[in-house]
């Protein structure tokens, strides 16, 4: 396979794997990385294409490169470990395209994206606020309990 062959359809494999990337999808539909998502991910897959095309740089850290620019693009930690599963399977269309065997193309076309529906997502910043106020609550909710018994041992002092 020529170069120019090799390098159209590693484009459009990668363009394939980033459609199906879970979490890229959900940075992308939801703006994570701010209005030009969309151009940022085109962006991305580029730096990707290029990346594994350049002769100079080690591919075993593809997946390095993956974590780092989708966490600086979208602000995304990736703790589900998705950049290994796409960087590898990157670097094996990589290999079985120079090698002439195209039916990873179709593999990855037959890859199963998932339904962003059921995707939760996970915001730290969204979490601490929910716990800062349960405990302003509950801090309110205990004064309120020593009132009542101040109050209720007041009233009957007042009684008596």
């Amino acid at each position: 396979m020529n170069s120019e062959n090799l390098s159209t359809l590693l484009l459009e494999g990668i363009n394939l794997i980033f459609e199906k990337w879970t979490v890229l999808r959900l940075a992308v539909t939801n703006n994570w990385g701010g209005t030009s998502s969309e151009e940022k991910k085109k962006k991305l897959i580029e730096y990707v294409h290029n990346y594994v095309l350049s002769n100079t740089t080690p591919k075993d850290k593809l997946c390095d490169y993956l974590r780092d620019e989708v966490n600086t693009l979208f602000n995304v930690d990736l703790d589900d470990d998705s950049d290994i599963e796409v960087s590898d399977l990157i670097l094996d269309l990589y290999k079985d395209l120079k090698n002439n065997n195209l039916e990873i193309i179709e593999k990855i076309r037959n890859i199963q994206e998932s339904d962003l529906n059921s995707c939760r997502e996970h915001n730290l910043i969204q979490e601490a606020n929910i716990d800062e106020e349960e405990d302003s609550a509950s801090e309110y909710s205990d004064e309120n309990d020593s009132n009542e018994a101040y109050s209720d041992s007041y009233q009957s002092e007042d009684m008596q």
